[in-house]
């Protein structure tokens, strides 16, 4: 367990996370996970503005190689 999501990040064992976190968390541990070359799985909503939505966006151009997944399980 880690109190620290950075910690997750950094670890060169790790490939992809899965953001579960609360909303308002969501767009900032996305981005981060992407810069630090994970695959990441994100829960809805993912952004909560229309400009998170871009940041996110450029984050996702930025590391082609990486791929970007935004799910639910409610339904």
């Amino acid at each position: 367990a880690y109190e620290d999501y950075r910690k997750v990040l950094d670890r060169k064992d790790i490939d992809v996370v899965s953001i579960v976190t609360p909303d308002h968390w969501h767009t900032k541990i996305a981005i981060e996970a992407l810069q630090a070359g994970k695959h990441v799985f994100c829960q809805k909503p993912l952004t909560l503005t229309l400009a998170e939505n871009v940041a996110i966006r450029a984050a996702c151009k930025a590391r082609p190689d990486r791929v970007f997944v935004i799910g639910t399980q409610q339904r």
